[in-house]
């Protein structure tokens, strides 16, 4: 059955009453493939209507954007028991609607069948509560799944586990926007590389702001997994007129905006997380970039301020900041909007989520700092963001932005001319780490399922050319994760070479899979010298 079929209002049926006809249907990934939840990959008119948002901005989604945080972690870790139940689940859990407004709603979950028997997706039906509504008996509630009862110390572990789960939201949709910010300027600098190729005027400068981007979105996707696991930032004492000049750089390349400084050389340095504070100004600089779409003039300053009196102007509690400015000459914010401008999932735009300004202040109020903001419609707009200035005296650090430094290189020579089998299921990756492979003498093969792998690998070994190494992704779509596969190849070859690869690897995995019998490790995003390395290292092991 294919995925329009099966998502279908048509061809999807409701059980319940009368009420539940118009129900919003969703259908969601398998797995959770973001700290938010399986990603919605289909969303019906009505789930639209429901919810508030675009279709567009629904689909691609993770769950977590609409369904109650509150209970989002116990859904996830429930999916693989519904995956294997014969009945219809339900939960009574609050819509999240555009501009946070909480929609009292039934929520039925079922799997939805692959044509090899498994769950390839799962189909979420959203029908709002009337007032009184009962449970339908013919459904089976989510807890009918655990095995035991969960005890509760009472109405404070609720608070506490709301708490973790909206904080988690909330920095997850902060990076994951970010994440797209840096992503889209890798992609215009690209574009004006290759075109630039053609008289190869300005190729260094385009490639070079590519790479600076790039850079940016390493250190994005290694907050969140930071984040995800519990780890604290990383703080220190350091320069923010650094990070307002590479932002200043970065965030207008390629555009019609305008950027000028005005900083305070004595401008005191701050304490905390440069990464996160960088998130926050890279955040603030791409708003006023996008509220000036014909191009314009953006102001950022940096200086110094003291606060004695609680009852200033900017109510910011007394003391000593650095106070960073960004102001736009743009179409400007409603005065009946400013006070919301930094409520979770309020936004202005038509495809936006919300999570940007709220992540902003949630990292600054964490610094111990507050962000204020003023606007006018057709003047424009003007955030100060006050950070805790350092004591005098202290030691700035210079602040390092790389995340996955290349091993160190062999003394041996590069092993050339293997035959590399690629497992990945995303077919951009899989060309790009092909084509990286041609460049480095090697020939290679792509499967994008470890079934597929294991059939390809099994095939070869009856040929005059077999398989030298596998390069496996560890998150595979389908039955057999990365373990799984590797499991299977030492069943039909103890010998078999595998170097696993993955987007959640970070410092520090390598003991755990070489004890599990890999023979190396790749983070993604991983260089050509990391690959070639690696490949090196595992071929002569």
């Amino acid at each position: 059955m294919s995925l329009a079929t099966a998502a279908s209002p048509n061809n999807t049926q409701v059980q319940g009453s009368s009420s539940m006809k118009q129900a919003g249907i969703v259908v969601i990934e398998a797995r959770a493939s973001t700290p938010l939840g399986p990603k919605i990959v289909f969303a019906s008119e009505e789930a639209s209507r429901l919810s508030g948002y675009q279709l567009s901005s629904l689909i691609g989604s993770p769950l977590g954007l609409i369904y109650d945080h509150s209970d989002l972690a116990r859904l996830i870790e429930k999916l693989p028991l519904i995956a294997t139940s014969p009945e219809y689940c339900w939960m009574e859990r609050s819509l999240i609607c555009k501009g946070g407004d909480r929609l009292p709603a039934r929520w039925t979950i079922r799997p939805t069948q692959s044509r090899e028997g498994h769950s390839g997706h799962f189909t979420l039906t959203i029908a709002p509560l009337k007032a009184g509504e009962k449970p339908l008996p013919e459904e089976k509630p989510l807890n009918h799944l655990e095995e035991e009862p969960l005890e509760s110390s009472g109405i404070l572990d609720e608070e506490v586990e709301e708490s973790r789960s909206e904080s988690l939201a909330l920095a997850a949709g902060g990076v994951a926007h970010d994440f797209k910010n840096a992503l889209q300027s890798i992609k215009t600098n690209i574009e004006l590389a290759q075109r630039a190729s053609r008289s190869l005027r300005s190729l260094d400068e385009y490639l070079a702001d590519a790479a600076i981007a790039l850079d940016d979105a390493e250190t994005l996707a290694h907050q969140m997994l930071a984040f995800t696991k519990g780890e604290q930032s990383s703080a220190c004492i350091f320069d923010v007129i650094a990070s307002v000049k590479r932002v200043s750089h970065l965030c207008t390349a390629g555009s019609g905006v305008r950027c000028r400084l005005k900083i305070d050389p004595g401008a005191r340095p701050v304490e905390g997380d440069p990464n996160q504070i960088y998130q926050v100004l890279h955040n603030l600089v791409i708003n006023a970039c996008q509220a000036m779409p014909n191009g314009g003039t953006l102001d950022l300053a940096v200086a110094n301020i003291e606060f004695s009196n609680p009852a200033n102007r900017f109510q910011v509690k007394p003391g000593r900041y650095t106070v960073i400015s960004v102001r736009d000459r743009g179409c400007g914010i409603p005065r009946e909007m400013l006070p919301r401008i930094f409520d979770r999932s309020f936004t202005t735009k038509d495809n936006g989520n919300g999570f940007g300004l709220a992540s902003c202040r949630a990292i600054v109020q964490k610094h111990g700092g507050a962000i204020r903001a003023a606007s006018k419609p057709g003047v424009g707009t003007e955030f100060l963001v006050f950070l805790p200035s350092a004591p005098d005296g202290s030691i700035v650090e210079q602040v390092t932005r790389k995340v996955n430094p290349a091993p160190a290189k062999p003394a041996e020579e590069p092993v050339e001319n293997l035959r590399v089998l690629v497992v990945e299921d995303q077919q951009g990756v899989s060309k790009a780490t092909c084509r990286m492979l041609e460049f480095l003498g090697h020939s290679s093969e792509v499967a994008e399922t470890g079934e597929d792998a294991i059939r390809v690998y099994l095939h070869s070994l009856n040929t005059e050319d077999p398989i030298d190494l596998v390069l496996l992704d560890m998150t595979l779509p389908g039955g057999l994760d990365g373990h799984g596969v590797l499991n299977e190849l030492r069943k039909i070859d103890p010998r078999v070479i595998v170097v696993a690869t993955s987007g959640y690897f970070e410092d520090g995995p390598a003991e755990a899979l070489a004890e599990s019998g890999f023979n190396g490790i790749l983070a993604k995003p991983y260089a050509m010298d990391s690959l070639a390395i690696t490949l090196s290292q595992a071929a002569s092991s």
